[in-house]
């Protein structure tokens, strides 16, 4: 239920944004209507991350504010922000819906192309490794989000490092 008013929410802010955008008002309700929605996702996203560290004492929290947990530690020495990394990965809101997933198959990701939060919890990572990671919106898309990801959305991806990509 909570996500239905939330989505409501968005989708209203949205519409009226681009209703009055249209009126030709320079877009500075739809830029409010963004902030608006994005000051929601940042709490939201900080609520999450400290319930998360509240239940489950496994998480961490690094100093950039990237919070994860190691599920299987792997073996061999972590990687490098700058190597590419075969991976299988799902990407959640979170409310618990699918985003993005490499559908059980591994995916090549240059470190250097990708959000700092996905690059920090795979440099903490090992061949092998399992973890969760909770990417707040500073170290992922930000406040302007990207594709299905909201302004300032805090994402959950469960990433299981392969190998390093040769």
């Amino acid at each position: 239920m909570k996500k239905f008013f939330h989505l409501l929410i968005i989708t209203l802010a949205l519409a009226a944004a681009t209703s009055c955008n249209s009126k030709g008002n320079g877009g500075s309700e739809e830029t409010a209507a963004i902030s608006s929605i994005a000051d929601i996702n940042k709490q939201e996203g900080e609520k999450y991350i400290a319930e998360q560290m509240k239940n489950d004492t496994a998480f961490t929290i690094t100093k950039s504010g990237l919070c994860y947990k190691i599920l299987n530690e792997g073996e061999g020495e972590n990687f490098k922000p700058t190597d590419t990394v075969d991976v299988i990965y799902v990407g959640k809101h979170i409310d618990g819906t699918e985003f993005d997933s490499s559908n059980g198959n591994t995916v090549p990701f240059p470190l250097q192309n990708v959000v700092p939060g996905f690059r920090e919890v795979i440099t903490l990572m090992k061949p092998g490794s399992k973890a969760i990671a909770i990417i707040p919106a500073h170290l992922g898309y930000g406040v302007q989000g990207q594709g299905t990801i909201g302004p300032n959305e805090t994402l959950v991806f469960e990433l299981t490092t392969v190998e390093l990509h040769k």
